[in-house]
């Protein structure tokens, strides 16, 4: 179907007049309008229906069209009927002299009731004449959705749909409470393994006795040889707090938080060794004296800090062992 060769021309009614006259008020024989139909010719409100015309005329006549808003304005019923388009031409068959075309238009309405619809104004032009072609005007009938009042209930709103809930939906977060139990459970385990003296696996941790501790720290603060590098301070205060260290553990004393006065006076009573006692007195003073008032020993005492401090671990721990074999 091939797009209608002449010219599809918008004039209003008053240049069409001007220019061929006063319009005859009967249909040309030149052309005529074969049907028309609706492809619905009842609808409900806001639907739309096509409005179909045939048409016939000479292949040497032009067709002209009024735009069809123009001719529902003029009609006082067509006003409630509203179009979706303007109408559009086709050429359905040529041939003979004659030329038949298909006109179609989209409507709707949005007020219930019967109407006629307006006449589009279809103008012939043939040999410097034009003429209007009589169309038949068929009636639209637009519905509204009818209510049963009688038996009307109304309800109430229907509540959101619930779907079942599936795994890939809730795996991330088993996943994170997983990973969360799992946590909270290796933090109980280490702090309850922890206090027992266990490690991690439950095995017992086996520690070393309070006076091997001293003496492998005492070894190892020989060792970096930190009073021959000047650091006479660092040198001390580690052997005190091996001392420290071990005096709280060996006689279950708070001896980190204590002077060394205090330390002192609460070995009075261990049956320590006059001379052991005698050294420790000095060593502790001497640390007391660099630590505090920057005192720099000389080179004897420095190389017999560690010693004294070991003969003083040793001593006591064989006092130790002869005190248990006494019990025994």
């Amino acid at each position: 179907m091939s797009r209608v060769k002449i010219g599809v021309l918008f004039l209003s009614l008053a240049a069409v007049m001007g220019f061929c006259g006063a319009v005859p008020a009967q249909g040309s024989q030149d052309g005529i309008v074969k049907s028309s139909s609706l492809s619905r010719d009842s609808i409900l409100i806001g639907d739309q229906t096509v409005w179909n015309l045939e048409i016939e005329l000479d292949e040497d006549d032009s067709l002209a069209i009024l735009p069809y808003a123009a001719s529902i304005m003029a009609d006082t019923a067509g006003a409630r009927i509203e179009p979706l388009s303007d109408f559009e031409l086709d050429t359905v068959a040529s041939g003979n002299g004659v030329r038949k075309l298909n006109a179609k238009i989209l409507l709707t309405s949005f007020d219930s009731g019967s109407y006629r619809l307006p006449s589009p104004l279809f103008i012939v032009i043939s040999g410097g004449k034009a003429d209007t072609l009589k169309t038949e005007r068929p009636v639209l009938s637009v519905n509204t959705l009818q209510i049963d009042t009688a038996g009307y209930v109304i309800k109430d709103i229907k509540g959101n749909v619930k779907y079942p809930v599936t795994f890939r939906e809730i795996a991330l977060y088993l996943l994170i409470a997983i990973a969360v139990a799992a946590i909270i459970y290796l933090i109980i385990r280490y702090i309850r393994y922890r206090r027992a003296n266990r490690d991690f696996f439950g095995r017992p941790i086996v520690q070393d006795p309070p006076h091997i501790v001293a003496l492998r720290k005492l070894d190892k603060i020989r060792s970096e040889k930190l009073w021959q590098a000047g650091r006479q301070k660092q040198y001390y205060t580690g052997i005190t707090d091996a001392l420290r260290e071990y005096i709280q553990k060996r006689y279950d004393m708070g001896a980190m938080e204590m002077t060394s006065a205090e330390i002192l006076d609460g070995l009075k009573d261990k049956q320590i060794d006059e001379k052991i006692f005698g050294e420790l007195d000095e060593l502790l003073k001497t640390a007391d004296l660099v630590k505090f008032a920057k005192f720099v020993p000389d080179a004897v005492s420095n190389e017999e800090a560690v010693p004294k401090a070991v003969r003083f671990v040793n001593s006591t721990f064989m006092q130790e062992m002869e005190q248990e074999k006494e019990v025994k």
